[in-house]
């Protein structure tokens, strides 16, 4: 996980970088979709570190609840960031949402 979180964060560094060279508005759309898909991604780390069966052997929502709230709001604000932004640039939005995907696939060459 280290080395996906990583490499995440240097491909969303580089790419947000390369989008603020195409201009402003590219920039600002993959940088807004790539802290969407970074944040959700940790906090699906966080989750596989919360997992486990409680004191009585049952799953502990409790502990789940946090981390899927910050995981849907960021994307409810993704959401209205597609509706009411009319700059958005759908290319560098779709640049941005595969960071983390882009990050994972040496992972899976790796194990092969």
């Amino acid at each position: 996980m280290a080395r996906v979180k990583r490499r995440a964060l240097v491909l969303g560094g580089v790419g947000i970088a390369a989008a603020f060279v195409a201009g402003p508005r590219p920039g600002l759309s993959l940088t807004i979709c790539a802290a969407v898909v970074i944040f959700s991604f940790l906090a699906l780390e966080k989750l596989i570190g919360r997992v486990g069966p409680g004191r009585d052997g049952r799953l502990e929502r409790r502990k789940l609840i946090p981390l899927i709230l910050v995981t849907v709001s960021s994307f409810v604000l993704l959401g209205l960031v597609l509706w009411k932004w009319k700059g958005f640039v759908p290319v560098a939005g779709a640049a941005g949402l595969s960071v983390v995907v882009l990050a994972i696939v040496p992972e899976v060459w790796a194990r092969r």
